[in-house]
């Protein structure tokens, strides 16, 4: 995806427009499935590591001893499901991020080059609801395929029964382990582009003094760009465990109790201050 940006930022698509003679309704579609592929692409190894890390922590949280290292059976047959029982699942949940994201693309690219430019503005704006949607219920589906092993449509329709029926709204409402690994993410990528920055501006005053400061700039934006899309990619497995948990922790309560019982103390003293309203005792989870 980082690809597709740096590509249309410096007008890649560009000759491929709507106002350019070479438009041909076979360059267009060519563009679309070139787009299509390199999105799908990058949605399918993002939940192929989603699907591992739930299966990991699944694992670890109903049979801790399968689970207790690093390199345990634990990690390898998690990763051998994703790829062959349930890579259908998520090529299939994948395929419909990539496409709402190629929608997304050209509705912006249509707004620009096009006039009308309030009518897809308003499309565009409902294209991303959707496709944040879709990612919303992908991210919680995706748990549960790793899980589980459901299929992708039986294991969001579970997901979200599940956390209906516990009354868990306010719970899987909050992200702030995704803004955490944001702003991790962003410090990575600032202390990456300052060293690359500065790395590059000392040799580029040794040998071109005149081109200093642009020099400077596009180095530290590069490494700043490519760090910030690496680090949100390794800091996806992080977030992906938090989620996981918190299906875990709804569906087997008295699992965790008996399997890690001082962490399950803690973490019930600290979701039942946080979340009043919620009963998170053993077996339980009703609104109170």
């Amino acid at each position: 995806m980082s690809f597709v940006t740096w590509f249309d930022l410096f007008g890649g698509f560009d000759e491929y427009g709507p106002n350019s003679d070479a438009a041909s309704v076979g360059i267009v579609i060519s563009s679309i499935f070139i787009l299509l592929s390199i999105y799908w692409t990058a949605e399918v190894i993002k939940n192929i590591s989603t699907v591992t890390v739930s299966g990991t922590v699944g694992t670890w949280w109903f049979s801790p001893v399968e689970a207790s290292s690093f390199c345990s059976n634990a990690v390898l047959d998690s990763f051998k499901r994703a790829m062959t029982y349930s890579f259908g699942s998520i090529c299939f949940g994948s395929l419909i991020v990539a496409i709402l994201n190629v929608l997304v693309h050209f509705m912006r690219r249509l707004r620009r080059e096009r006039g009308c430019v309030l009518l897809f503005c308003v499309i565009q704006c409902i294209i991303n609801y959707l496709e944040m949607l879709a990612e919303y219920f992908n991210k919680w589906a995706f748990v549960y395929v790793g899980l589980y092993g459901y299929d992708y449509m039986t294991a969001g329709k579970n997901v979200m029964r599940l956390f209906k029926s516990r009354g868990w709204s306010s719970v899987i409402s909050h992200s702030l382990v995704q803004k955490a690994m944001f702003m991790v993410a962003m410090c990575v990528a600032l202390v990456t582009g300052l060293v690359v920055a500065l790395v590059g501006g000392f040799f580029e005053e040794l040998m071109n003094p005149d081109m200093f400061g642009t020099v400077m700039f596009w180095m530290f934006f590069s490494g700043f760009y490519v760090s910030l899309v690496n680090s949100q990619t390794l800091l996806t497995v992080v977030s992906t465990a938090s989620d996981t948990t918190i299906v875990c922790f709804a569906e087997g309560p008295a699992e965790f109790e008996e399997n890690h019982p001082s962490l399950s103390a803690q973490m019930t003293e600290t979701f039942s201050t946080t979340f009043p309203e919620v009963n998170f005792g053993r077996g339980s989870g009703e609104v109170v």
